[in-house]
């Protein structure tokens, strides 16, 4: 098969629309001329999933190597004639299966071994038109160089699973660093949040759908308060599963009483996981504040210090903090039983 050079250099960036991050996306996979390996928590069957799974396909008729991995659970809705159909393209598909509430929570893109997206995207349309919830706010990051390589090995573990597990990369300062967390086992994402907020000087902005911290990472953030540590979280103002606005609620107010600042987003859901650390250093990818990706998910993060990605991280979160309040006193009422919300959160 012929080969084309892509049109424009590439280089490390943070994509903050959604237009952005799809017209980005559909690019790239245009583009592959040798492989792909997609790996998402939801994959749906409606209008940008069948534009997906359309390009896939023709790319598989034109002898790109396609394998795609789905979680069984967040992927619970995509239609089996859209499944068949890419597999009879050649793509190889495979879900996703953990036992009990385990997740694989990750999200990412290789095309051709050079360049990969990561972030908090899934693949369904909410993510660019919206909901009932408003507008929907994400991020990711398109990545090149020598972290493709360890992606594409985590890429390797999820979709061929082996009773070992991935080896970890050097923490380099100079280049992004992958963290990366197996389902049920290790406290790769708490040691990632004990370094993000012990790493800060002044202050840190998280963003975040699910913000339901378990107390061990609240005791975290009170030390850095403490110390003079300034750190704000951005959540929506609804979530997108009901039973969890109580839930959220719960944590604000303790989270307030310790001194962190909570801001809402009105009008749109945040479903962007990042952190800002000093303005010079930006994590993201696809775990939450909450327990679940903390101990129970597969997650993957990515920590950089390039200085164009954190100028657009700083832009992104000053956008969203205009659009935002303290929550409102009504909003800070929790009506489940305390002893129930803290039995239930790290399920949730």
């Amino acid at each position: 098969m012929m080969t084309t050079k892509h049109p424009t250099p590439l280089k490390d960036r943070l994509l903050t629309t959604p237009t952005e991050i799809f017209t980005t996306l559909i690019q790239e996979l245009q583009h592959a001329h040798k492989s792909i390996d997609m790996e998402f928590y939801i994959f749906e069957g409606d209008h940008i999933g069948t534009t997906i799974a359309n390009i896939l396909c023709r790319k598989a008729r034109q002898g790109v190597a396609i394998r795609l991995l789905v979680d069984g659970y967040g992927s619970r809705n995509l239609p089996r004639r859209l499944r068949q159909r890419m597999i009879a393209s050649g793509i190889v598909f495979r879900y996703s299966r953990l036992l009990g509430h385990r997740r694989n929570h990750r999200k990412m893109v290789i095309i051709d071994k050079t360049l990969a997206l990561v972030g908090g995207i899934n693949i369904a349309d909410r993510y660019i038109s919206g909901n009932n919830l408003g507008v929907w706010h994400d991020a990711a990051l398109l990545l090149t160089g020598d972290i493709i390589k360890e992606l594409s090995r985590l890429f390797e573990y999820d979709f061929e699973p082996k009773p070992h597990r991935p080896l970890s990369i050097s923490h380099s300062l100079t280049t992004p660093i992958l963290y990366w967390s197996e389902s049920g086992g290790g406290d790769c994402m708490t040691r990632l949040l004990r370094d993000i907020v012990q790493s800060a000087e002044r202050e840190i902005t998280f963003t975040t759908p699910y913000f339901m911290p378990p107390r061990s990472l609240l005791n975290i953030f009170s030390m850095a308060i403490q110390r003079g540590v300034r750190i704000r979280v951005i959540i929506p103002e609804r979530c997108d599963i009901l039973l969890l606005d109580d839930v959220i609620r719960h944590c604000i107010n303790e989270a307030s009483a310790i001194g962190i600042e909570v801001l809402v987003v009105r009008g749109s859901f945040i479903h962007a996981k990042l952190a800002l650390v000093d303005s010079h250093r930006v994590v993201i990818g696809s775990a939450n504040l909450d327990s679940r990706s903390l101990s129970l998910n597969r997650e993957l993060m990515v920590s950089t210090t390039n200085h164009s990605i954190c100028q657009t991280a700083k832009l992104y979160v000053d956008r969203l903090q205009q659009l935002s309040t303290p929550p409102r006193e009504d909003e800070n009422k929790c009506y489940l039983p305390r002893i129930f919300i803290r039995s239930i959160m790290p399920l949730m």
